[in-house]
């Protein structure tokens, strides 16, 4: 059996946020980095990009791996879980991998706006904060370019609202393993209470945040990414 796993990433992400997997993949598991439209550029191209998009382009890679593999994987971050989430009763998904899945947004203020603080920077600043490999647009210090990013955090908050409908009629089938960050600066703590009540098993990395893990809690997910993954192949 020909098996992959995809990674998708979440809004204003970066296929870097799951690096930490990379040397746990099985030889004969082909592994492939989904990079959605608008991201990896600068904040005029995330602008640009729109849910539609990066919609059709999980769809796309989907049913190209599906021509190739018989079983795929899903291992998604943020946004990237509503999409697995949504395709989990496609005939070729096998299992999913998520992490920090948004079904409640909780904006915590002040690591909130370190973030914030980042991608707002001026990158010629020579006393910014190092670049981070996990944000997927490059900062720019001109604040008003960042209003044409309401549409697309306004498709996210919809994307959302359906993610939620869909797992109240839906009973996980296949192998899903869920992790929430104890710390997280965007998702709220409900998020777990409604998977629970949906029937999903979720645990908790006790000191990480949204998108950063301490090395404590990167160590807990290696392991249980390799549980998942041999468990599943």
């Amino acid at each position: 059996m020909k098996r992959a796993i995809l990674f998708i990433h979440g809004i204003v992400g970066h296929p870097n946020q799951f690096r930490l997997f990379d040397p746990f993949i099985p030889q004969n598991v082909d592994s492939y980095y989904l990079l959605l439209k608008g991201h990896g550029g600068s904040v005029d191209d995330f602008a640009k990009a729109t849910m539609k998009d990066w919609q059709k382009q999980v769809d796309e890679k989907i049913e190209e791996l599906s021509n190739r593999y018989d079983a795929i994987y899903l291992v998604g971050h943020s946004m990237g879980t509503l999409f697995s989430l949504q395709r989990m009763n496609h005939p070729r998904v096998k299992g999913l991998f998520l992490l920090a899945v948004p079904l409640s947004i909780g904006v915590k203020f002040r690591p909130f706006l370190a973030t914030a603080r980042y991608v707002c920077s001026n990158p010629n600043n020579p006393n910014r904060a190092p670049a981070d490999p996990r944000i997927g647009v490059k900062p720019d210090p001109r604040l008003w370019k960042y209003i044409k990013w309401l549409p697309n955090l306004h498709s996210l908050l919809k994307e959302i609202r359906r993610t939620r409908k869909l797992i109240k009629n839906q009973t996980p089938k296949i192998p899903c393993v869920i992790f929430q960050s104890a710390k997280d600066e965007l998702v709220s703590h409900k998020t777990a209470k409604l998977l629970e009540e949906a029937g999903y098993c979720v645990r908790w990395l006790k000191h990480s945040a949204h998108h950063v893990y301490t090395a404590e809690d990167a160590e807990i997910l290696k392991q249980a990414f390799c549980r998942w993954i041999l468990g599943t192949c």
